[in-house]
C-alpha cells in the first residue's frame, strides 16, 4: 500500500506551499529584490511550488527558532532559510538532504596577520583556511551566537577571545570597529558581503577553505517522513539537473542581485 504525505495533500487542498525564510541572509532572501532577482531560497520553494503546481507563500523570519516553532504548528510547511543541519537541531526539526554544502569562512584583518617573508615570491596563500589562523597570536573572533559556526571556533580554537552577536551584522560590525580582527560566518555569507563591498578585500583578506562540511538543509516539522522522500527526490533531481548550479552561478558568481544603494 503506497504511503500518502499529510502535508502533500494540505498544500494541494489549499494550493498554497508556505515557506518560512531568513529575514537577514542575502542573497538567499532579498527584501525589495531587484527585478528576477528574489534570493537563492525563494527561487528554489518556487521551483518546487511549480512542481507541486500551487501557489508560494513566503514569511521572512528572524531566528532558528521561530523556524522551528513555525513548523511545529502547521503554520509552515518548509523552513529554506539557509539553515545548517545540526544534532541540537534534530531535537526540534527534521532535516532534507543538502541542497548547498558550505563551510566556516572568515574575513581577517590583514594587520593582524604577520608580514610575508621579504624578498621571496609568495606562490601558497599563507592562510587559506580558518585552521591556518591558529598559528595567529592574539586573534580574536566574532561571530553569530549558538550558530554552527560558533560551535565550531569553540571547539578549534578553545583559548582565542570569541564575542558572539544575536545578528552577523553585529558581528561583522565588530572586525570594521577594530574590537576583533577576524569575523566568522558562512562561506556563502562570506561571499556576499564581498559583492555587496568588494573593496573590503583592501582591508581583510578572506579565509574561505573548507575546515568542515556544513550541509544546507530544508527543515520540516518531526511528523511526515513521507515529506520527507519528496523533498529528497526534488532537492535530487534539482542537482542532477543543473539547476541547483544555475542557481549558485546567479546569486555567487555576479553581483546582478545587489541593490544599487547597497553596493560600496
Amino acid at each position: 500500500m503506497s504511503q500518502t504525505s499529510q502535508t502533500i495533500d494540505k498544500i494541494k487542498k489549499t494550493k498554497v506551499l508556505t515557506v518560512s525564510v531568513n529575514e537577514f541572509y542575502d542573497p538567499f532572501y532579498i527584501e525589495n529584490p531587484n527585478p528576477e532577482y528574489p534570493g537563492l531560497d525563494v527561487e528554489l520553494a518556487q521551483a518546487y511550488a511549480e512542481f507541486l503546481d500551487v501557489e508560494l507563500r513566503v514569511i521572512p523570519l528572524r531566528t532558528f527558532d521561530q523556524h522551528a516553532k513555525m513548523l511545529e504548528r502547521g503554520d509552515s510547511q518548509i523552513a529554506l532559510a539557509g539553515l545548517s543541519s545540526s544534532i541540537l537541531r534534530f531535537k526540534d526539526v527534521y532535516f532534507t538532504d543538502p541542497y548547498l554544502l558550505s563551510t566556516p569562512a572568515g574575513l581577517v584583518n590583514r594587520a593582524s596577520l604577520p608580514p610575508e617573508p621579504e624578498g621571496q615570491i609568495v606562490t601558497v596563500q599563507l592562510f587559506r583556511n580558518l585552521l591556518d589562523l591558529q598559528s595567529v597570536s592574539g586573534i580574536s573572533f566574532s561571530v553569530l551566537s549558538n550558530s554552527s559556526n560558533h560551535l565550531y571556533l569553540k571547539e578549534t580554537f578553545p583559548k582565542a577571545q570569541i564575542y558572539s552577536y544575536f545578528t552577523s551584522e553585529a558581528a561583522f560590525n565588530e572586525l570594521k570597529k577594530n574590537n576583533v580582527n577576524c569575523f566568522v560566518a558562512d562561506y556563502y555569507y562570506i561571499m556576499a558581503l564581498l559583492q555587496k563591498n568588494p573593496s573590503l578585500r583592501a582591508t581583510y583578506l578572506p579565509i574561505m577553505g573548507s575546515v568542515q562540511e556544513d550541509h544546507i538543509s530544508m527543515a520540516v516539522a518531526k511528523k511526515d517522513v513521507e515529506f520527507i522522500y519528496h523533498l529528497n527526490f526534488f532537492i535530487k533531481e534539482f542537482k542532477r539537473s543543473g539547476k541547483m548550479q544555475s542557481l549558485i552561478n546567479k546569486y555567487f558568481k555576479t553581483d546582478k542581485w545587489v541593490k544599487k544603494e547597497e553596493a560600496k
